[in-house]
């Protein structure tokens, strides 16, 4: 039989391992979840293990802080969308919950539905349109959310990602890639963006990228963009979609894949059922030339925060300097369905290391058909 101060030594040792379990990952704080938050320079204020775990820390945080505003969609708005931009304005407090990978029209409905489960304060979805990455994916359960959020504070992974966060503060300390507190992706070490704009044409063509040969519409995407709507009217939401801009060097590639006649169509449906803004109109910002230091642009899809700031300011109302006349326009539905239709960009020559971009792209796919004329969305 076992003794009563053998269960009791036991207990207090296992309640003294735990306390300094929870003192250390807590302090140290490695996903930036600590009830505490206590942040100490070369100790723990650089998070190198708070990235690749949107799917977890995400709705943790919209249940943590309730936000106003979410904005829902790609690395794209993960990258580039800073709410803190929006302080001071109706849509405050913001949160980026964008997911990269989660990127097709139903996973945002689930999530949606999720987001709403948990933040009671909800009121205003920025949805993030980005057409070409329309593809499935898993839907997240409460069962998910309840072990992500467990996983996040008690798991061997916390204690090992405390001890590198620790190490990591106290070695370098030099600024790491990182998701922000209000949710957005920084990246402080990017790669050359014109490295990245030369390497584009070989991505696009790959085998494990290019899908599909030619562009059709998507019904199970559409359908799930219906349904975000119809949770929003139910919830009483403000619901605004996104066009984010679209840089001349994919344009070549949507077009070669017959893709314009398909964005037409779903911009001219959704349009008619929700409000639709597009920053995508050729501008000097949109078109930047490429070059090995570039403002408004990371690489080929990826904008910048820079762009990110001024789309948001637009959004808000915030009278914004410097920006392009043209830089937002709410669409609307044409007469005859021709809303969308944007002027041929051919085989022009785009600014400073950019010339004869469509060549490049087109030159790199499996077939090179007829030289092809990308065209923007814009509104009538």
């Amino acid at each position: 039989m076992i003794e009563t101060g053998y269960l009791r030594a036991l207990a207090l040792s296992l309640a003294a391992w735990l306390s300094l379990y929870l003192i250390f990952t807590w302090t140290i704080d490695p996903y930036g979840v600590s009830p505490i938050r206590l942040e100490f320079s070369r100790i723990n204020a650089l998070k190198p293990k708070r990235t690749d775990i949107d799917r977890i820390l995400k709705p943790y945080e919209v249940w943590r802080y309730q936000p106003r505003t979410i904005f829902i969609g790609t690395s794209r708005a993960n990258q580039s969308l800073d709410p803190s931009t929006l302080d001071g304005t109706r849509f405050a407090p913001a949160y980026n919950a964008a997911i990269p990978g989660g990127a097709s029209m139903e996973m945002h409905a689930a999530y949606l539905k999720q987001y709403l489960r948990l933040d009671h304060n909800l009121r205003t979805v920025i949805v993030e349109l980005f057409l070409p990455h329309m593809v499935g994916g898993a839907t997240p359960t409460w069962a998910d959310f309840i072990g992500n959020t467990v996983s996040l504070f008690a798991s061997a992974n916390t204690l090992w990602d405390s001890l590198v966060t620790l190490a990591y503060n106290a070695v370098s300390g030099r600024p790491i890639h990182q998701i922000e507190r209000a949710g957005y992706f920084y990246h402080p070490n990017r790669p050359d963006p014109k490295t990245l704009f030369e390497r584009f044409p070989g991505y696009i063509w790959s085998s494990a990228v290019h899908n599909p040969d030619r562009a059709t519409f998507d019904r199970a995407a559409f359908d799930a963009v219906l349904e975000i709507i119809e949770i929003a009217r139910a919830n009483n939401l403000e619901l605004i979609f996104l066009i984010g801009p679209s840089h001349p060097y994919p344009d070549y590639y949507y077009d070669v894949i017959g893709a314009w006649s398909v964005i037409e169509e779903w911009l001219t449906k959704l349009s008619a059922l929700a409000t639709v803004y597009s920053f995508s109109q050729p501008n000097d910002w949109v078109d930047e030339p490429i070059s090995p230091h570039m403002t408004y642009w990371y690489d080929t899809f990826h904008y910048s925060l820079a762009m990110g700031r001024g789309m948001l300011r637009s959004l808000a109302g915030v009278p914004t300097s410097g920006l392009p006349d043209n830089f937002m326009e709410r669409l609307t539905p044409g007469a005859g369905g021709g809303a969308y239709r944007a002027p041929t960009r051919g085989g022009e020559t785009l600014g400073t290391g950019q010339s004869v971009v469509g060549d490049a792209v087109r030159g790199s796919a499996p077939e090179n058909g007829s030289p092809a004329k990308g065209r923007r969305i814009r509104a009538a």
